[in-house]
């Protein structure tokens, strides 16, 4: 009985470091998922979308009226480019640069929009937000 006590109380600070090691890791993953799907909402003008889901909600009422502001314009997007992210997923905290080509009617000449995207974790939960990666950077601009 002993030697299983002993095995036990060696293989429990052992269980809660691994768990605590993949909680991290699979934050990572989640960071990279969450940029390429806000990417994807962009992309496909879906910015109501993005600005509930995927922006943190000090950010939310500016990239809501930028979402409206896209929408009157026209803007029609054609396709985005994720030139770089870092993700770090133990400081709570990733970069992304991306593009975005789009053109607005009656002009047709394609122009590309950089945004350069700042994102945080949020582990706790509030009423109007759930845990995740969120959005604290500005929405980008399309001139």
């Amino acid at each position: 009985m002993p030697i299983r006590l002993f095995a036990l109380l060696v293989m429990l600070p052992l269980l809660f470091c691994g768990c605590s090691a993949y909680s991290k890791y699979g934050r990572g993953e989640d960071c990279e998922r969450t940029i390429k799907d806000y990417s994807k909402a962009v992309r496909w003008l879906e910015l109501e979308k993005a600005a509930l889901t995927m922006v943190d909600k000090e950010q939310r009422e500016a990239y809501v009226q930028a979402a409206d502001q896209v929408r009157r314009r026209g803007v029609t997007m054609v396709d985005f480019r994720i030139l770089g992210q870092h993700c770090r997923p133990e400081q709570g905290t990733a970069d992304a640069i991306m593009e975005f080509d789009y053109f607005v009617m009656p002009d047709n000449r394609l122009k590309t929009a950089s945004d350069r995207q700042k994102w945080v974790y949020r582990e706790e939960p509030t009423d109007d937000q759930v845990p995740g990666w969120k959005l604290i950077s500005p929405p980008p601009s399309f001139q």
